[in-house]
Protein backbone atom coordinates (compact mmCIF):
# COMPACT_ATOMS: atom_id res chain seq x y z
CA UNK A 1 0.00 0.00 0.00
CA UNK A 2 0.74 3.40 -0.77
CA UNK A 3 1.90 5.68 1.47
CA UNK A 4 -0.01 9.43 1.29
CA UNK A 5 1.61 12.03 0.12
CA UNK A 6 2.49 15.01 2.54
CA UNK A 7 2.96 18.63 1.08
CA UNK A 8 6.40 20.08 2.53
CA UNK A 9 6.03 22.32 5.43
CA UNK A 10 5.37 25.94 4.47
CA UNK A 11 8.77 28.21 4.41
CA UNK A 12 8.66 30.58 7.83
CA UNK A 13 7.90 34.16 6.32
CA UNK A 14 10.44 36.62 7.16
CA UNK A 15 10.82 40.41 6.95
CA UNK A 16 8.18 41.81 5.74
CA UNK A 17 5.86 38.97 4.88
CA UNK A 18 6.32 38.17 8.57
CA UNK A 19 5.02 41.09 9.32
CA UNK A 20 2.17 41.66 7.30
CA UNK A 21 1.18 38.13 8.22
CA UNK A 22 1.26 39.75 12.22
CA UNK A 23 -1.28 42.16 11.00
CA UNK A 24 -3.92 39.45 9.11
CA UNK A 25 -3.62 37.53 12.55
CA UNK A 26 -4.24 40.75 14.09
CA UNK A 27 -7.20 41.75 12.20
CA UNK A 28 -8.86 38.62 12.58
CA UNK A 29 -9.57 39.29 16.45
CA UNK A 30 -12.57 41.35 16.65
CA UNK A 31 -11.60 43.46 19.33
CA UNK A 32 -8.67 45.16 17.14
CA UNK A 33 -11.09 45.87 14.55
CA UNK A 34 -13.30 47.42 17.17
CA UNK A 35 -10.09 49.65 17.96
CA UNK A 36 -9.14 51.10 15.04
CA UNK A 37 -12.37 51.84 13.95
CA UNK A 38 -12.62 53.93 17.53
CA UNK A 39 -9.54 55.09 16.19
CA UNK A 40 -9.92 56.43 12.96
CA UNK A 41 -13.42 57.84 14.09
CA UNK A 42 -11.75 59.69 16.50
CA UNK A 43 -9.46 61.67 14.27
CA UNK A 44 -12.23 61.91 11.73
CA UNK A 45 -14.01 64.23 14.41
CA UNK A 46 -11.03 66.00 15.45
CA UNK A 47 -10.32 66.97 11.58
CA UNK A 48 -14.48 67.88 11.21
CA UNK A 49 -14.05 69.95 14.51
CA UNK A 50 -10.46 71.85 13.40
CA UNK A 51 -13.26 72.65 9.56
CA UNK A 52 -15.80 74.27 11.39
CA UNK A 53 -13.53 76.39 13.89
CA UNK A 54 -11.70 77.73 10.75
CA UNK A 55 -15.23 78.10 8.51
CA UNK A 56 -16.29 79.85 11.54
CA UNK A 57 -13.46 82.63 12.01
CA UNK A 58 -13.47 83.39 7.94
CA UNK A 59 -17.32 84.34 8.16
CA UNK A 60 -16.89 86.28 11.62
CA UNK A 61 -16.24 90.14 10.87
CA UNK A 62 -13.30 91.64 12.46
CA UNK A 63 -14.30 93.75 15.52
CA UNK A 64 -14.19 97.40 14.44
CA UNK A 65 -10.90 98.89 15.90
CA UNK A 66 -11.86 101.91 18.86
CA UNK A 67 -10.73 104.91 18.34
CA UNK A 68 -10.19 107.44 21.55
CA UNK A 69 -11.30 110.80 20.66
CA UNK A 70 -8.76 113.29 21.26
CA UNK A 71 -10.09 116.88 22.44
CA UNK A 72 -8.12 119.44 22.11
CA UNK A 73 -7.32 121.44 25.33
CA UNK A 74 -9.66 124.32 25.84
CA UNK A 75 -8.75 127.69 27.92
CA UNK A 76 -11.16 129.26 29.71
CA UNK A 77 -10.41 133.07 28.90
CA UNK A 78 -11.30 135.61 31.19
CA UNK A 79 -11.95 139.41 30.01
CA UNK A 80 -9.46 141.51 31.62
CA UNK A 81 -10.44 144.25 34.58
CA UNK A 82 -8.89 147.75 34.51
CA UNK A 83 -7.34 148.92 37.87
CA UNK A 84 -5.68 151.88 39.40
CA UNK A 85 -2.88 150.98 41.96
CA UNK A 86 -1.55 153.93 43.40
CA UNK A 87 0.74 154.78 46.47
CA UNK A 88 3.67 152.56 47.58
CA UNK A 89 4.33 150.47 44.59
CA UNK A 90 6.75 150.32 42.28
CA UNK A 91 4.79 151.20 39.22
CA UNK A 92 1.70 153.14 40.47
CA UNK A 93 -0.43 153.59 37.93
CA UNK A 94 -3.36 151.53 35.44
CA UNK A 95 -3.19 147.71 35.34
CA UNK A 96 -4.77 144.97 33.77
CA UNK A 97 -5.31 141.91 35.77
CA UNK A 98 -8.20 139.03 35.23
CA UNK A 99 -11.66 139.18 36.33
CA UNK A 100 -11.24 137.65 39.57
CA UNK A 101 -8.03 138.61 40.53
CA UNK A 102 -7.30 139.26 43.84
CA UNK A 103 -5.85 142.91 45.38
CA UNK A 104 -2.23 141.40 45.66
CA UNK A 105 -2.54 139.91 41.72
CA UNK A 106 -2.90 143.62 41.38
CA UNK A 107 -0.28 144.50 43.48
CA UNK A 108 2.20 142.42 41.67
CA UNK A 109 1.03 143.70 38.44
CA UNK A 110 2.08 147.12 39.68
CA UNK A 111 5.80 145.69 40.04
CA UNK A 112 4.70 144.95 43.53
CA UNK A 113 4.96 146.82 47.11
CA UNK A 114 7.76 149.57 47.90
CA UNK A 115 10.20 148.42 51.09
CA UNK A 116 8.43 150.70 53.34
CA UNK A 117 4.70 149.85 52.06
CA UNK A 118 2.19 149.28 54.84
CA UNK A 119 0.23 145.74 53.42
CA UNK A 120 -1.51 145.21 56.76
CA UNK A 121 -3.95 148.30 56.20
CA UNK A 122 -5.27 145.94 52.79
CA UNK A 123 -7.30 142.84 52.69
CA UNK A 124 -5.20 141.33 50.09
CA UNK A 125 -7.21 138.57 49.01
CA UNK A 126 -10.33 140.93 48.04
CA UNK A 127 -11.02 140.48 44.98
CA UNK A 128 -11.10 143.32 42.84
CA UNK A 129 -13.50 144.96 39.74
CA UNK A 130 -13.03 146.46 37.19
CA UNK A 131 -12.26 150.82 37.22
CA UNK A 132 -11.29 149.98 41.32
CA UNK A 133 -8.64 152.35 42.90
CA UNK A 134 -6.22 150.69 45.69
CA UNK A 135 -4.39 152.35 47.69
CA UNK A 136 -1.51 151.00 49.51
CA UNK A 137 -0.17 153.57 51.60
CA UNK A 138 3.98 153.85 53.18
CA UNK A 139 4.37 152.62 57.32
CA UNK A 140 3.59 156.40 59.15
CA UNK A 141 1.31 157.61 56.59
CA UNK A 142 -2.00 158.99 56.59
CA UNK A 143 -4.67 156.86 54.67
CA UNK A 144 -7.24 154.53 55.44
CA UNK A 145 -7.96 152.30 58.41
CA UNK A 146 -6.70 148.99 57.88
CA UNK A 147 -9.32 146.86 56.02
CA UNK A 148 -12.23 144.99 57.32
CA UNK A 149 -12.36 141.04 56.85
CA UNK A 150 -16.17 140.42 57.08
CA UNK A 151 -16.76 137.70 54.09
CA UNK A 152 -18.79 138.56 50.88
CA UNK A 153 -16.45 141.47 49.89
CA UNK A 154 -16.33 143.30 53.13
CA UNK A 155 -12.85 145.29 53.52
CA UNK A 156 -11.94 145.02 49.90
CA UNK A 157 -8.72 146.81 50.55
CA UNK A 158 -9.16 149.72 48.35
CA UNK A 159 -9.76 153.14 49.49
CA UNK A 160 -13.50 153.65 48.97
CA UNK A 161 -13.99 157.21 46.61
CA UNK A 162 -16.03 158.83 49.53
CA UNK A 163 -17.36 158.28 53.19
CA UNK A 164 -21.14 158.40 54.21
CA UNK A 165 -19.76 160.18 57.78
CA UNK A 166 -18.61 163.00 55.76
CA UNK A 167 -21.52 163.44 52.93
CA UNK A 168 -19.24 162.91 49.92
CA UNK A 169 -21.14 159.67 48.00
CA UNK A 170 -19.85 156.39 47.97
CA UNK A 171 -18.99 154.42 45.40
CA UNK A 172 -20.85 151.34 45.47
CA UNK A 173 -17.68 149.55 43.85
CA UNK A 174 -15.12 150.14 46.62
CA UNK A 175 -17.40 150.44 49.13
CA UNK A 176 -16.79 148.22 52.53
CA UNK A 177 -19.53 146.50 54.56
CA UNK A 178 -18.90 149.64 57.09
CA UNK A 179 -19.00 152.04 54.03
CA UNK A 180 -22.39 150.96 53.17
CA UNK A 181 -23.64 150.08 56.49
CA UNK A 182 -23.10 153.82 57.16
CA UNK A 183 -25.87 154.88 54.79
CA UNK A 184 -29.53 155.82 55.54
CA UNK A 185 -31.49 152.67 56.01
CA UNK A 186 -28.81 150.19 55.20
CA UNK A 187 -27.77 148.33 57.65
CA UNK A 188 -25.33 145.42 57.93
CA UNK A 189 -28.02 142.93 55.55
CA UNK A 190 -28.60 145.41 53.27
CA UNK A 191 -24.88 146.03 52.90
CA UNK A 192 -23.92 142.51 52.55
CA UNK A 193 -26.34 142.29 49.92
CA UNK A 194 -25.58 145.22 47.22
CA UNK A 195 -21.90 143.33 47.69
CA UNK A 196 -23.28 140.27 47.00
CA UNK A 197 -24.74 141.72 43.88
CA UNK A 198 -21.98 144.22 42.96
CA UNK A 199 -19.77 140.54 42.97
CA UNK A 200 -22.49 139.03 40.58
CA UNK A 201 -22.58 141.75 38.37
CA UNK A 202 -18.42 142.06 38.38
CA UNK A 203 -19.41 145.57 39.20
CA UNK A 204 -21.61 148.17 39.09
CA UNK A 205 -22.33 150.39 35.79
CA UNK A 206 -25.02 152.29 37.29
CA UNK A 207 -26.71 153.56 40.03
CA UNK A 208 -30.01 152.75 38.96
CA UNK A 209 -28.78 148.98 39.22
CA UNK A 210 -29.39 148.95 43.26
CA UNK A 211 -33.02 148.44 42.40
CA UNK A 212 -32.33 145.03 41.39
CA UNK A 213 -31.22 144.26 44.89
CA UNK A 214 -33.45 142.03 47.17
CA UNK A 215 -35.31 144.58 49.97
CA UNK A 216 -34.36 148.06 47.87
CA UNK A 217 -37.50 149.35 47.11
CA UNK A 218 -37.90 152.92 45.68
CA UNK A 219 -38.48 154.67 48.68
CA UNK A 220 -34.68 153.67 49.86
CA UNK A 221 -33.13 153.76 46.61
CA UNK A 222 -34.74 157.62 46.70
CA UNK A 223 -32.76 157.99 49.67
CA UNK A 224 -29.77 156.75 48.51
CA UNK A 225 -29.18 157.48 44.63
CA UNK A 226 -27.36 161.00 45.36
CA UNK A 227 -25.10 159.49 47.94
CA UNK A 228 -23.89 156.81 46.11
CA UNK A 229 -21.64 156.71 43.30
CA UNK A 230 -20.04 154.03 40.43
Amino acid sequence: MTPPHVPPPRPVPRGAAAFAEQLRERWAEPRVRVGVLLVVAALAGLVWYQAGRSEASALTPPAPERHTAHRAPTTSTRPPVLVHVAGAVVRPGLVRVTTGARVADAITAAGGPVPDADLDRLNLAAKVVDGQRILVVARGAAGPAAAATSPGGAGDGTDASGDAADGAPVNLNTASVQDLDALPGIGPTFAAAIIRERERRGGFTSVDQLRDVRGIGEKRFADLKDRVTV
